[in-house]
């Protein structure tokens, strides 16, 4: 029996994109694992699609992983305050003169013009540069030279990315049924199904044929947290598929690599790591920062720094931080940081903050408590779960609340250390490969023992 990881929604990411979102990330480090333990006898393998219909072309992970790595660890940009906002121009002073009748519609041709400028600068430069930008993986370097793949009635065909994204259709379903191949999915969230007006329609219709007519010919289904495991479950039957509930898996973490390089920002900050996305709440934060800088001194009131690259629906948001001049450098964008860009951003935060609505899991909750770092968190969905007894929770639709734990964790530093001490003592959460461990035993592998792992890791790496 062989479990055949399928990675072509990976690959897709990446040929477009250089910093993962969570589901990548999440989905990269398990089949990292899974190849760490099981895949020098054979037990896991990887794949993508064929060439033709229903057929799957064999991936050799190690240079997968090599590409994904060198990408993802690329430097980004240094971190500088934003420039000030310049003032307006003598045309846009006239404009401003008008009475409405004529300024609003003025207004609305004139940002609508932008946008087409935008466009025509954008379909310009997909014409005259490569399909696959630098540091990006492309191309079939990691692609095996043997015929398409031959599943074996009993093997596995797994995918733990995003498989609504890249949908399986019947006839691919089919084959793999015909040939006694078993699906089985990892479901992150139901964002798509439960909160639509977070996402973009095409991304609504995909999730949703994904739901209906993917998932219930699953074998087996994982999820991230017992929160997405319920909404799961819910949304099945409410639809008339009665299935086994979701198992759910460990989520792990990365040991901690502390960077021994200075600061990248000198002054005292709070980090808030992810996508930035409606669903984020990244709105209610310039709130909170604008009304702390109006009852406290400016020089107690550290510096937010958003991390993390811009999502979907998203433009207004963003608008609103330019129009806020960035609060005057009080807020800080790093756009799609680097790996070691990130990791020298937890090291050094006072703490993080994460405001989100609804999360599948929160893997900046529990990435930021493995580095050591309180959180001060939504309480709502799984976030919970990944942050447990060790963060700052209020409610993220009241912006009293947030400010309120927000405020006292700058004020009351010895809240904030005792929470520190607590998360070095007490929080001990799985690794990667606890996760690899209980999603391989589940599928019937049991991996091998740690000696065996560690005299094959080498000829792993260099194969």
């Amino acid at each position: 029996m062989t479990v055949w990881f399928d990675v072509e929604d990976l690959i897709k990411f990446f040929q477009f994109a250089s910093r993962p979102t969570g589901i990548q990330r999440l989905s990269f480090e398990i089949y990292r694992a899974a190849w760490a333990q099981a895949g020098e006898t054979s037990a896991v393998r990887f794949c993508r699609r064929g060439s033709t219909r229903g057929s799957f072309r064999a991936i050799h992970f190690p240079a997968l992983e090599a590409g994904i790595i060198a990408a993802s660890h690329v430097a980004a940009r240094p971190a500088e305050p934003p420039a000030p906002k310049p003032g307006p121009s003598r045309l846009a002073a006239l404009a401003q003169r008008l009475p409405p009748r004529y300024r609003l519609p003025l207004g609305r041709m004139y940002r609508a013009g932008k946008q087409m400028a935008g466009a025509a600068r954008d379909l310009t430069l997909s014409s005259v540069t490569p399909a696959t930008p630098p540091n990006r993986v492309g191309g079939h370097q990691f692609e095996l030279d043997k015929p398409a793949v031959a599943f074996e009635p009993g093997d596995w065909f797994v995918n733990l990315g995003a498989p609504w994204s890249s949908p399986y259709d019947a006839a691919c379903l089919d084959t793999l049924a015909e040939a006694g191949v078993r699906l089985a999915m990892l479901a992150h969230d139901l964002i798509p199904r439960l909160y639509p007006e977070w996402c973009p329609q095409s991304g609504i219709d995909d999730f949703n044929e994904w739901l209906n007519d993917v998932v219930p010919r699953a074998a087996q289904m994982f999820a991230v947290s017992r929160s997405t495991a319920n909404d799961l479950a819910r949304c099945l039957a409410a639809d008339g598929h009665v299935r086994p509930p979701a198992q759910i898996l460990p989520v792990g973490s990365d040991p901690v690599r502390l960077s021994d390089a200075p600061p990248l920002i000198a002054e005292p900050y709070v980090l808030i790591v992810g996508t930035i996305e409606a669903r984020k709440n990244h709105a209610a934060l310039l709130r909170v920062w604008r009304r702390l800088l109006c009852t406290m001194p400016a020089g107690e009131v550290p510096t937010l720094v958003i991390a993390g690259k811009v999502g979907w629906l998203t433009n207004d948001l963003m608008e609103q931080f330019a129009n806020a001049n960035w609060l005057n450098g009080k807020i800080r964008f790093i756009d799609s940081p680097a790996e070691p860009t990130l990791a020298n951003l937890y090291a050094h935060c006072l703490f993080t903050v994460f405001p989100s609505f609804y999360e599948g899991w929160g893997l900046p909750v529990s990435e930021s408590l493995a580095y050591g770092k309180p959180v001060a968190a939504s309480k709502t969905s799984s976030i919970p779960e990944a942050g447990g007894e060790f963060c700052a929770y209020f409610d993220p639709d009241n912006i009293n609340d947030i400010a309120a734990t927000i405020r006292s964790l700058i004020e009351d530093r010895t809240r904030l250390a005792t929470l520190s001490q607590r998360i070095a003592r007490d929080y001990h959460p799985p690794t990667w490969h606890d996760t690899a461990t209980a999603l391989l035993t589940a599928l019937g592998i049991d991996p091998p023992d740690p000696a065996y792992r560690m005299a094959t890791a080498g000829a792993g790496a260099g194969k």
